[in-house]
């Protein structure tokens, strides 16, 4: 059963799902991981019959890629009889959870895909959140990565996950909220006009190509955190043009090659923000689609969990001159 509960202090949705409980866990603790074998593995080729059954598979027998319903979904894809209590607010968590398996090698990590076969995934994501987004019941699609124990990975082979949710999120709501007042004072995208400022700056650029930059924000929560922005508005990942994703591809590929170098075996997220489906409809100008990669290095303590106010040990601007020495190398 899956079940979305609302925090009455704070106005966010907690999302329930005891039977991930069930999932398999490759991890004995942060990086140490627990040598269960490749024929163990259900992302495997060959092992093909330990997942669900395929929404797309790039090829019949020799695939690369290949996506199916996860088997321990966070949202459940029929509406299910919950016990409701009058003083609280809650709602059946119903959605779409999806895994996107980006190679068939149990050992390759995503930096050293070639920029052909990242490409290939990024539009194998796109479609993916074009399924899910146009179902009625879906307000919000999340794709996010997980690499490495500290950053949530439960199975080493690499994968994405797609969730489709039936509410928007208190971020991903602040994000439009923000985003929509600066725009009514303005006239303006916000993300439209930091970037402007930032290559105006030339602080925090971490690389730039023709059509993307990759900056370390500002206020940047994590070390050596990178947004990687469309340089046109581009409201949605629905709206990247597919001539764009060898070029993003490229970029994406770089910046996982230096945070790589950070330290042995790092863990981090990948995550695409954007604004949820009726802010896209009904302001589309002020919401502005983007990556935000985050390193884990260290980790959320009683003061960041307490206040939402994070200590970041690295100054963007730091972060943004290492990033750029890694590409003069």
């Amino acid at each position: 059963m899956s079940e979305l509960r609302k925090n009455k202090l704070t106005g966010e949705w907690v999302l329930y799902a005891e039977n991930r409980q069930k999932r398999p866990y490759e991890f004995v603790k942060k990086m140490d991981y627990k040598q269960t074998g490749k024929e163990h593995c259900p992302f495997c080729k060959g092992n093909e019959q330990q997942t669900t059954s395929p929404v797309f598979q790039d090829r019949k027998e020799n695939w690369s890629i290949r996506a199916f319903p996860n088997r321990f979904p966070a949202v459940t894809e029929k509406e299910e009889t919950l016990h409701k209590e009058s003083f609280y607010e809650n709602k059946s968590a119903v959605g779409r959870h999806e895994v996107v398996v980006d190679t068939p090698n149990h050992d390759q990590t995503i930096e050293q895909f070639s920029v052909q076969h990242l490409k290939n995934v990024l539009l194998t994501l796109q479609k993916r959140f074009l399924s899910m987004i146009k179902q009625q019941n879906i307000k919000q699609v999340q794709i996010f990565k997980n690499a490495g124990a500290d950053a949530g990975m439960s199975i080493k082979h690499s994968h994405w996950q797609l969730i489709g949710l039936p509410t928007v999120s208190k971020r991903q709501q602040e994000y439009e909220t923000t985003a929509e007042q600066y725009y009514g004072q303005t006239h303006k995208c916000v993300v439209c006009d930091m970037i402007a400022w930032e290559k105006q700056q030339q602080k925090r650029v971490c690389k730039q190509t023709e059509h993307f930059i990759a900056i370390a924000p500002y206020a940047s929560r994590f070390s050596y955190e990178v947004w990687i922005v469309p340089n046109k508005h581009t409201p949605s990942f629905a709206n990247v043009e597919e001539s764009l994703f060898e070029e993003l591809a490229k970029l994406l590929k770089e910046i996982l090659c230096d945070i790589t170098e950070l330290r042995e075996d790092i863990s981090y997220n990948i995550c695409f923000i954007e604004s949820g489906k009726q802010a896209q409809k009904q302001q589309p100008e002020s919401s502005h689609w983007m990556i935000q990669i985050l390193p884990r290095i260290g980790g959320f303590a009683g003061f960041e969990f307490a206040t939402e106010t994070y200590i970041n040990s690295v100054l963007p601007e730091t972060a943004a001159k290492w990033y750029q020495k890694r590409e003069k190398q």
